[in-house]
């Protein structure tokens, strides 16, 4: 079982955070805590003597004991399990998945050298070092500077934060299980891997691997230029790759079964990998669950004029890029992190902000060796791209965890529709050149989902709808059409729509650490109103926000046994499918075919269904000249507003 420590009690140590918008004069203050401590509860058994392995005695009747692929006598004890790479011996932990079997654990592998001082904005430097003896990795390091998902106005973590977690049966080379290789969500800019243990997916006979990678400011500042050309987190992701290629068969993977797969930002970074030329050959199979690198948010466009933005801030230079990004690279992490609410135009220390982020990957040609090249739908469109297996898909209701949110704030509801002129262009991502006329563009959405009905509680969905559409369903559809036309290998689709006892949508706003509401708490049977969120998905995979789902009710066991089984079956052969039993076939999930699309539908019951939801919405979207389809002329930085002397 996993628990969490949240280390709050150092009030000594607070630092304050504040903010002011153009239109918003009120100053706002945040405030570093302690980072949550993630362990196992008495689970960790490290010596052989604990281990259940055969002994026999020799002739002057010492015991001996067959000895086990990763066990390693130092000194007179022999430590287990101890994982031999190239540069080392490490030393994990043994502990238990969820259905009883072994996991070997191997937490916190420092890969790369911490990104701090001089290596801020710049790409990863792979640790090189040999050394001698065992390394203990037996605890996650630090999570990367964030603010919180659940509580905006409080923010933890430390620069030196890329480490990588390994989780499998046994150390047996000769073994070569397929490998998973997790990348977590939360807009490029929140998440950690520590969040996503291995309970659940290790009853599975697989290899799980979870990465870290910089957030934020610091993975994907940018002052479009070679000096700052961002994408540090991406590289941070490749870097990662790269290690796991060259040393998962110390942990009986395959080095040729690797299965990169993610949610959300972590979902739009398997699909960037695809796209990207620096990570061919790197992995086999991909998933990517609730994104793409077509959605706006995974693809923020003038990132020069929030490096100025911040370069201001700070009192840095902000017109000599070079100076710029020198005096950046001195400031504190505190002075950075204490900048990241002046980045939101809306409820900026609030689960509500808009807009949803504000750093994301970008086309970085300018860089020496470039991680994106192209635009990603250049890329899709000429099949510039990995052939590999490939699934793609989203919940049936991905924006009700923001719409839950932001109606249950109704005086911000009554604000944002007093100001839709200004807020709904952030709320659909219009707001960074991503769209010509952002004011008018809005205002078509607005009409085509709620007509001249207000926004209510009774119109939510309408609201969902939208947000779902917009920063989800259209650019996932798109891609999942272009894939399944360009690419030589199969594609399949998927609309996840299994309603649970619970949803992330029923978590209480603006509340750390994360905790249901009483309605929810109280009602063992329910499920939420809004629908099949975002990362509802998640709970049946891992046990996310710290266990606070556990334990699944028996309905919700059986379908997360399930959803994981087809996971690791795409893992292991390239072909996502469900063994049902001796008397029956295997449930097989049909790629999709450009001349008669079909999907599966992960509901409570889960089918293969012709065509793709939605149909008429996805219409008006490809309708419209926004994100890949606008004048990419808008791309470039906006002009300074004028002052209001010279007006």
């Amino acid at each position: 079982m996993v628990s969490c420590v949240y280390l709050t009690s150092h009030v000594s140590r607070v630092t304050a955070c504040q903010t002011r918008s153009s239109e918003d004069l009120e100053r706002k203050s945040s405030h570093k805590i302690e980072e949550p401590v993630y362990h196992k509860e008495n689970k960790n058994k490290d010596t052989a003597n604990q281990n259940s392995l055969p002994e026999t005695q020799d002739k002057d009747g010492n015991i001996e004991r067959e000895r086990e692929a990763g066990e390693v006598k130092v000194g007179k004890i022999w430590e287990f399990p101890v994982a031999q790479l190239k540069l080392g011996n490490i030393w994990g932990t043994v502990e238990e998945s969820r259905g009883g079997k072994r996991i070997l654990a191997f937490r916190g592998i420092r890969h790369v050298l911490p990104p701090t001082g001089e290596r801020r904005f710049r790409p990863p430097v792979p640790a090189t070092a040999k050394w001698a003896g065992v390394v203990e990795t037996k605890r996650n390091g630090h999570v990367c500077p964030q603010h919180m998902a659940t509580k905006p106005d409080i923010w933890v973590g430390d620069e030196d934060c890329l480490w990588l977690s390994v989780f499998t049966r046994d150390l047996a080379v000769n073994r070569r299980r397929p490998v998973v290789v997790w990348i977590h969500g939360g807009n490029f800019a929140r998440g950690s891997a520590a969040e996503y243990e291995p309970d659940y997916i290790l009853d599975e006979d697989v290899v799980l691997v979870t990465i870290q990678y910089r957030l934020g400011m610091f993975g994907f500042l940018s002052s479009e230029d070679a000096g700052l050309p961002g994408n540090y987190g991406m590289l941070d992701q490749v870097a990662a790759l790269q290690w796991v290629k060259q040393n998962i068969e110390a942990f009986s993977g395959d080095s040729n079964r690797i299965t990169i797969m993610g949610q959300q930002a972590g979902g739009a970074s398997v699909h960037y990998h695809i796209l990207s030329p620096l990570t061919r050959g790197l992995f086999n199979r991909a998933i990517s669950m609730s994104g793409s690198a077509l959605c706006w948010w995974a693809s923020l466009k003038r990132p020069l004029e929030r490096a100025k933005k911040l370069a201001k801030l700070v009192d840095c230079p902000q017109d000599d890029k070079q100076a710029l990004a020198k005096c950046l690279r001195e400031k504190p992490t505190d002075t950075m992190m204490n900048t990241h609410p002046n980045f939101y135009e809306w409820k900026h220390l609030e689960v509500n902000q808009e807009p949803m982020t504000s750093w994301s990957p970008r086309v970085d040609i300018e860089a020496p060796i470039p991680f994106m090249p192209q635009e990603p739908i250049d890329l899709i469109t000429s099949g510039n791209l990995q052939h590999v297996p490939y699934i793609t898909g989203v919940t049936d209701d991905e924006g009700s965890l923001r719409g839950s949110t932001f109606f249950s704030d109704p005086a911000g509801v009554n604000e944002f529709q007093e100001k839709f002129e200004t807020l709904g262009p952030l709320m659909f991502g219009f707001q960074d050149g991503q769209s010509e006329a952002p004011k008018i563009m809005a205002k078509k959405v607005k009409d085509f989902y709620l007509a001249d009905q207000e926004l209510s509680i009774s119109t939510a969905s309408q609201l969902i709808d939208a947000i779902s559409d917009s920063s989800y369903a259209h650019p996932i559809d798109t891609t999942g059409k272009i894939h399944a036309m360009r690419s030589r290998a199969p594609v399949y689709v998927y609309h996840f729509g299994y309603r649970g006892q619970f949803s992330l949508t029923q978590l209480k706003a603006n509340h750390y650490p994360p905790e249901l509401t009483d309605s929810a708490a109280a009602n063992a049977q329910g499920s939420s109103p809004y629908g099949v969120s975002n990362s509802d998905d998640l709970m049946y995979l891992f046990p996310i926000m710290t266990g606070l789902f556990r334990p699944l009710n028996p309905e919700d066991l059986i379908f997360s046994s399930r959803f994981i089984k087809l996971v690791s079956a795409f893992a292991t052969s390239g072909k996502p499918e469900i063994n049902m039993g001796e008397e029956l076939p295997p449930f097989v999930w049909e790629p999709v075919n450009p001349a008669n699309i079909s999907h599966l539908d992960i509901g409570n019951v889960i089918e293969m269904d012709q065509g793709l939801p939605n149909h008429r919405r996805m219409s008006f979207w490809q309708s419209m000249p926004v994100y890949w389809n606008c004048n990419r002329e808008a791309y470039a930085p906006a002009p300074p507003p004028a002052r209001k002397e010279e007006l």
